[in-house]
């Protein structure tokens, strides 16, 4: 399931994605036609999912993919989260971890870690985290 992190500046993942029995790098994170930046975690084909919706402009009809959860990022509402829903959970500028890894990134996150930092911890302890870390700044 890997891990993204927001710091409050930073949206950083993992490169790793699992589908059944493979695994192999796979882009998490992608940034808006509109400047806003999104990353989901999951199963891959409900992050392949969440990432078309996202680049569809959000429409009403939410993916029907469970074991998911959606970041979005804008400089206007922070961070907003969607956890198997179209019910937005408003974070605001609030650092988050999410996926599997997230244990391991909080813990570094509030030893002072920036954004990537976390998510190599994540990589270090978590056997559901691999790759390189991938990053985008808002």
């Amino acid at each position: 399931m890997s891990v993204i992190v927001w710091d409050g500046t930073t949206l950083a993942a993992d490169s790793h994605a699992n589908n059944g029995d493979l695994a192999f790098p796979y882009p998490k994170l992608w940034a808006l036609m509109d400047g806003r930046l999104a990353g989901a975690v999951g199963p891959l084909q409900a992050v392949a999912e969440l990432q078309q919706w996202t680049l569809n402009g959000l429409p009403k009809s939410f993916p029907t993919s469970t074991g998911t959860q959606l970041l979005i990022v804008s400089k206007e509402k922070g961070v907003v989260r969607y956890r198997n829903s179209a019910i937005p959970y408003l974070h605001g500028s609030n650092k988050l971890a999410i996926g599997e890894g997230a244990p391991f990134a909080y813990g570094a996150l509030f030893m002072g870690a920036t954004a990537e930092q976390a998510v190599l911890a994540a990589i270090d302890g978590s056997p559901h985290c691999n790759g390189q870390v991938i990053s985008l700044k808002l």
